[in-house]
């Protein structure tokens, strides 16, 4: 099974749950880390009867390892080189490969076509994340009401990582105050310390639209916005620019990134909303 989409948005979690009901053994590891040939046989080779390998982020593997996996795939076995460079085949078990992955067309075509079934994540809705909200703060015996649940919800961006992170950011602030009950006060101070504004976005986030919107209609080059607001390209490229993208507030053209009429309305709307609450 390959689960595709955006972090935080339960890919790990199912696959746990696969695990829970299969009643096996699942082998968890991050794709970056498996660094040679020698140690994805191992994993392959290791797992037990029926038992579960989730490589997390499997896009990240380098393309040789990518091969060796579809190719136990669809042999189930794994090719082992020794030192006088002769090969020699070993069977592996019957066993469950799952990968998680947050940019599936990075996958080496042949790996992406093997996989039986291939499941798509996506943002959650405001609705969704309340609920989730709910039973975390339930199971955590944490107080809170729907209220405030509906404020948090609005904040995550569809993700319920992001929601579980502010209700636990929210818990924490509340119980700095002595009280056990997460209160619409306490939301609005926990926002206003982690510097999230009405739509989830964080400040790195806020001050990548402030510089674009100073040049609005202009094409402003990657690293000139690196340089500005001081964040690493490849941070901007993979955590800052795809919910920007995703909400329309900024657009990807071939000489640089522009701010939207959105985006422009958004800063416009956050100011507003920072006046009447007194600055």
């Amino acid at each position: 099974m390959l689960f595709t989409g955006p972090p935080g948005v339960g890919k790990t979690e199912l696959a746990h749950l696969a695990a829970r009901e299969m009643c096996v053994e699942i082998h968890e590891r991050i794709a970056q880390v498996i660094s040679n040939i020698g140690t994805m046989n191992g994993l392959l080779m290791q797992a037990g009867h029926k038992e579960i390998i989730f490589l997390d982020e499997i896009h990240e593997l380098l393309p040789n390892m990518q091969t060796l996996v579809y190719r136990a795939m669809e042999g189930g076995q794994v090719t082992i080189q020794k030192a006088d460079n002769q090969t020699f085949s070993i069977p592996i078990n019957d066993i469950t490969i799952i990968g998680a992955t947050t940019d599936e067309y990075a996958l080496l075509r042949p790996l992406r076509d093997r996989f039986k079934l291939i499941l798509p994540f996506t943002e959650y809705s405001s609705g969704d994340l309340a609920h989730i909200t709910l039973q975390r703060a339930k199971l955590k015996g944490i107080q809170l009401s729907e209220d405030v649940a509906v404020n948090i919800a609005e904040r995550s961006r569809g993700t319920p990582r992001l929601a579980i992170r502010l209700l636990e950011s929210c818990h924490r602030y509340a119980r700095s105050q002595g009280e056990d009950q997460i209160t619409p006060d306490h939301f609005s101070r926990t926002v206003e310390l982690d510097g999230i504004d009405h739509v989830g976005l964080g400040t790195d986030e806020q001050r990548y639209l402030q510089f674009l919107a100073k040049r609005p209609g202009e094409a402003i080059r990657l690293m000139t916005i690196e340089s500005a607001i001081n964040v690493h390209r490849r941070t901007i490229q993979s955590v800052v620019e795809p919910y920007l993208i995703q909400i329309g507030f900024i657009e990807r053209q071939q000489a640089g990134r522009v701010i939207t009429n959105a985006g422009l309305a958004h800063l416009d709307m956050t100011e507003a909303l920072i006046e009447s609450n007194g600055g």
